[in-house]
């Protein structure tokens, strides 16, 4: 995107909305042990679950839960009796790579609070770093032994040669409100489960988000804005041109091979890169020819409007310039005021401006009320950087009234 649009979309556009059910094989424990980057055990099922080696948590957080991850998700999974029961809501939004650890931390913590005052949830929040581009180097930090201090292992996570800048978080909320205070699970979240409200929600979660993240890339003064409508959506409010193609997620296994197919031959020639190689170049033509045609209509319509603008100017001058011509053959006292009254320019000279009024009620004392005599100029909205305040004649100083204070008779005593 260039630099004629008003932001550039950013490639951190992205928040899958992805629900977890028993049906399919699921457990919440699981699923939070995954994300946790730890171990924990089902007590539904006696299993205890682990990620592997799997590191690169940079942050975990739990809201509206006082215990532990593990108790939680046990309490989850108790709290449900059904064989298809649904336990876990997850999101997994992309994060900013502008933006700093400690930014990205304060944008996922806000947005689990509101989620939980919007919906009375209890969350677990945890943000993964992104994949080192090296296999060796990625297979060392799975397993924790890259050996770097933090603020080393920090600048290396944000530098485009040692990873490939894919900072995410995984958000896990209950799908039964959770008491603040006791912990107890308590009804289900049917609106965001139900076919006719639960779309409109989801709209309303993504787009929270989406007002969260811009404003923490506009606090860093960063130009992009995140924008998670779809390219028919965005084409149809005529943010974007018709025709954009969607890019699939490609996904950690993918993008893998074709890593290693770029340092093998220098080009990824998978099915994979492929498809994505020419989704990129059909989108970059369609946004190239797109901008340069909106650069070249705003050129038109600047164009048009200094046209109208100077014809509107020369119509006011001829008129001025007639009205004064009638005033300057004026030959009575009848034809004046008939050439006044008539006129359109020389509005001044037919009556006072509610300030002259202003000044005349202050110095000769007219019975009237100021409030009434103001309320002409300034009942309409005023441009405050553009108005100015008429000029003070020398004999409408209002700094030359005086109080005069007259003193009553005194009366006669007999």
């Amino acid at each position: 995107m260039g630099p004629d649009v008003l932001y550039m979309i950013h490639a951190a556009s992205r928040l899958e909305v992805i629900l977890h059910s028993r049906a399919d094989g699921r457990s919440a424990v699981k699923s939070a042990a995954y994300t946790a980057r730890t171990t924990f055990r089902d007590a539904r099922v006696g299993r205890r679950f682990s990620p592997g080696r799997k590191g690169g948590l940079l942050s975990h957080e739990l809201i509206n839960w006082t215990g532990n991850a593990e108790e939680l998700w046990n309490a989850a999974e108790q709290s449900e009796r059904r064989k298809n029961a649904r336990v876990i809501r997850e999101l997994r939004p992309s994060l900013p790579r502008e933006l700093p650890l400690l930014e990205q931390v304060g944008l996922v913590r806000s947005f689990c609070l509101w989620l939980r005052d919007e919906y009375g949830v209890a969350v677990q929040a945890d943000i993964h770093a992104p994949r080192f581009l090296c296999p060796e180097e990625e297979k060392r930090h799975s397993a924790g032994k890259l050996e770097l201090t933090r603020e080393d292992y920090e600048r290396r996570l944000f530098n485009p040669s040692k990873t490939n800048l894919n900072f995410h978080a995984h958000i896990l909320m209950t799908t039964r409100k959770v008491d603040r205070i006791t912990g107890d699970f308590g009804e289900k979240t049917r609106v965001l489960d139900d076919r006719t409200s639960g779309p409109g929600e989801i709209k309303r979660i993504r787009g929270e988000w989406e007002k969260r993240t811009n404003a923490a890339l506009r606090k860093i003064g960063s130009p992009a804005r995140v924008d998670l409508r779809s390219y028919a959506e965005m084409a149809k409010t005529g943010d974007a041109p018709q025709g954009l193609a969607r890019q699939d997620h490609v996904g950690p296994r993918r993008s893998a091979r074709s890593r290693r197919r770029m340092q093998e031959s220098g080009s990824d020639d998978t099915v994979a890169g492929v498809r994505r190689q020419a989704v990129q170049e059909h989108n970059s033509t369609l946004w190239h020819s797109w901008l340069q045609l909106r650069a070249l209509e705003r050129q038109r319509d600047d164009l048009e409007a200094e046209r109208i603008a100077r014809v509107r100017e020369a119509a006011r001058k001829k008129t001025a310039s007639d009205e004064k011509r009638r005033m300057l053959e004026a030959r009575s006292e009848r034809e004046v005021k008939a050439a006044l009254e008539a006129s359109s320019q020389i509005e001044c000279l037919r009556s006072e401006t509610a300030y002259q009024k202003a000044v005349r009620w202050a110095t000769e004392g007219i019975e009237a009320d100021p409030s009434d005599i103001l309320d002409e100029e300034f009942s309409s909205d005023v441009d405050l950087e553009a108005y100015h305040p008429p000029q003070l004649q020398q004999n409408d100083r209002i700094s030359n009234i005086r109080r005069v204070r007259t003193r009553k008779p005194r009366q006669r005593t007999r």
